[in-house]
């Protein structure tokens, strides 16, 4: 793991499998206090849901393409992490007040910081309702692509003013703690190469890109402007929403 030596020294960049073990860590010791963890990936990588098998096909598909596969604590499907990504998790003590919340409540409450940081920062989003939840998971097998995270909606997550989906969230439940885990797409991400990896059919990375948005698309500005002071209003915001905060 390392720091990008142009952005904070709590934002790190390394690959998936490298977060994927600290988000393990964390949550391998009781979390006595609100955490942030903060990463941009280096490099591109697939990341599958608790409850998705990455058969052998898949696995070399990946190598073909250097590509890692590995599967995640959290459910969901499969999802291409890589630079155009931000992934930001937040742990919870057990007793926090907003760890006591319901599954469905406890995203809503994340959600109302992210929502407020992305329209500070010029990035036009909305929240989802039941509806539209219920027409993308439709939607999402009609166009064979049910198996990505980004093809359907969830509580909590958000999408452009037309519906495309931007930040997507998970939420991994321990003895020691819990973690909220968001990921927010920057800038465009290569549909068609997770698409490849995956399935074996790059074709359909078209349907995925018309289901997807970006903070660049939406805002016109590059992921590398809008880092820093989304990262610093975010962690602001939730240092309000939790009373103290932990930047790791």
């Amino acid at each position: 793991m390392s720091v990008t030596p142009e952005i904070s020294d709590h934002i790190y960049s390394g690959g998936m499998p490298e977060e994927q073990a600290r988000i393990s860590e964390v949550l391998s010791v009781p979390v006595n206090e609100p955490q942030l963890l903060i990463w941009r990936y280096a490099e591109p990588a697939i990341i599958m849901g608790r409850s998705q098998r990455p058969d052998d096909s898949m696995l070399q598909r990946g190598r073909d393409r250097s590509i890692p596969v590995q599967q995640r604590g959290s459910g969901g499907g499969a999802v291409l992490a890589g630079p155009w990504m931000l992934s930001v998790t937040l742990f919870l003590p057990t007793d926090h007040p907003a760890a006591e919340l319901g599954i469905i409540d406890i995203f809503k409450w994340f959600e109302a910081a992210w929502l407020e940081v992305l329209l500070d920062n010029g990035v036009t989003c909305r929240s989802v309702d039941e509806a539209m939840i219920n027409t993308s998971k439709v939607r999402a097998k009609q166009e064979g692509v049910e198996w990505a995270c980004y093809a359907g909606l969830s509580h909590g997550e958000l999408v452009s003013l037309q519906g495309r989906k931007l930040l997507g969230l998970a939420q991994i439940r321990k003895r020691n703690g819990v973690a909220l885990v968001s990921g927010l797409h920057l800038s465009p991400c290569n549909w068609s190469l997770l698409a490849e990896v995956v399935v074996n059919q790059p074709e359909l990375g078209e349907n995925l890109q018309r289901l997807n948005s970006d903070c660049f698309t939406l805002s016109d500005k590059s992921a590398d402007a809008l880092l820093l002071p989304l990262v610093s209003d975010l962690r602001d915001r939730m240092t309000v929403a939790c009373g103290e905060l932990l930047t790791i």
